[in-house]
């Protein structure tokens, strides 16, 4: 065989046979709705290899985080056909699937001709989601929380949660005039995509819980009221306008010096604040969520957990090049492309790597993946977010008390169930 000839079939087995690029390919476009985010930066960065590889083009159609969810989910219900794959948060999956919105994966990945099984290694993946069964997504992004601090400031991050107040007590100029920060402490408050996610970590290691183990609001337990309380708790320390606080108004606040810290933040912000030119970044460390000591001594922490990924459009018009796509943003080689430029690995084999697994920032991930915990998979979670929102919103406004706040909550959780078979 000639030289150029080996070239070709060593070639088409390093890159997998479904991912050689065809005639139809070079025609085809795969469009991606998604959102301003390090996950998508990374996505972009992949893309640019993937078109190289199979001629494939890639087409993004970028929106901010401010109401973004809603956009996909009523598009997709819809039935549009302007996008073929669409960036979303895993929580929304399985009400996407329950409204047959997406397309299930397992017809495309069990097809020899579309997919090389071996090759994808599915036991290398950790977590995948379904609904009655069936693949709805298989994550490009781990995502989950951690405590960043200023330790030019604090020389040991808080471990509780009355670690967390006293420390940011020290830290707020209005409580301490030499504070060289205004702010002790930043949550993500505004309504929307992320609020409750942030509240669920101190709900849980009080022992608290959305629903009973039957599915029942339990909102209204001793554990929750606590929780409640000690997140109405952290008023003082916040910024005033703390329920205008999102993802980037809180990494703003990490970088430019406003926050001392925030308690429960996302993973994805430490690359973000590694790669900028705040004067703060060396300084900006990372550390377990905090939790409760419980009487043995150990400490109660339940960080919550999802993923990003990409949904596949039922009315995708470029089906089998968006599984190609598809195929390359959750496997090996696209995985390690995606955490060098933004995003969260997730494969195990990328994880274990001693060049991803080294340093500070990943031996905390697995440590926080180990403990973490996923919000209810239910059907209606859109609806059940805005409830969330809704009771977040009223613990921080101070206005009523708090078990008023969450009786309301119950109620309004248990007008969502479904009706009992």
């Amino acid at each position: 065989m000639h030289t150029f000839g080996v070239w070709v079939v060593a070639s088409a087995l390093a890159m997998g046979a479904w991912l050689m690029p065809t005639l139809a390919d070079a025609q085809a476009k795969v469009k991606i709705l998604a959102v301003t985010s390090p996950e998508t930066r990374g996505l972009k960065a992949m893309a640019v290899e993937f078109t190289k590889k199979t001629g494939i083009q890639v087409e993004f159609s970028e929106q901010g985080r401010l109401g973004y969810f809603e956009s996909v989910i009523t598009q997709l219900v819809a039935g549009t056909d302007a996008f073929d794959l669409a960036q979303i948060n895993s929580t929304f999956v399985t009400e996407l699937a329950a409204a047959g919105a997406i397309e299930f994966w397992d017809e495309h990945l069990n097809n020899g001709r579309l997919t090389n099984l071996a090759e994808y290694d599915v036991k290398d993946i950790p977590v995948i989601y379904r609904y009655n069964g069936k693949i709805t997504m298989i994550p490009t992004d781990a995502m989950s929380q951690l405590l960043y601090y200023r330790s030019d400031l604090i020389s040991a991050p808080p471990q509780t949660w009355d670690e967390v107040l006293a420390t940011a007590k020290k830290w707020t100029k209005s409580l301490n005039p030499q504070s060289p920060t205004p702010y002790g402490n930043g949550v993500t408050a505004m309504p929307g995509p992320e609020a409750p996610k942030v509240f669920y970590p101190v709900l849980w290691s009080f022992g608290g819980e959305v629903f009973d183990s039957q599915m029942n609001p339990h909102l209204t337990s001793p554990e929750a009221i606590r929780a409640a309380e000690f997140y109405r708790s952290l008023r003082p320390v916040l910024p005033p306008d703390y329920n205008s606080y999102n993802y980037p108004k809180v990494l703003d606040g990490l970088r430019n010096g406003t926050l001392a810290m925030a308690s429960v933040y996302w993973n994805a912000a430490y690359n973000d604040i590694q790669a900028s030119n705040s004067p703060h970044k060396d300084a900006i460390k990372v550390a377990l969520v905090p939790g409760v000591k419980k009487a043995d001594g150990t400490i109660s922490r339940r960080p919550q957990t999802h993923s990003w990924g990409l949904v596949f459009n039922k009315r995708s018009p470029s089906k089998e090049a968006a599984w190609k796509f598809l195929l390359y943003a959750t496997g090996k080689e696209g995985g390690r492309i995606h955490g060098k430029n933004g995003g969260s690995p997730f494969r195990t084999s990328i994880l274990q790597d001693p060049a991803w697994a080294s340093g500070p920032y990943y031996s905390l991930m697995v440590q926080t993946l180990a403990i973490a915990t996923p919000e209810p998979q239910v059907t209606f979670y859109s609806k059940m977010h805005e409830v969330m929102n809704q009771m977040i919103s009223a613990t921080l406004d101070g206005k009523e008390p708090i078990p008023a706040v969450l009786e309301r909550t119950n109620a309004s959780l248990k007008a969502l169930l479904p009706p009992k078979p």
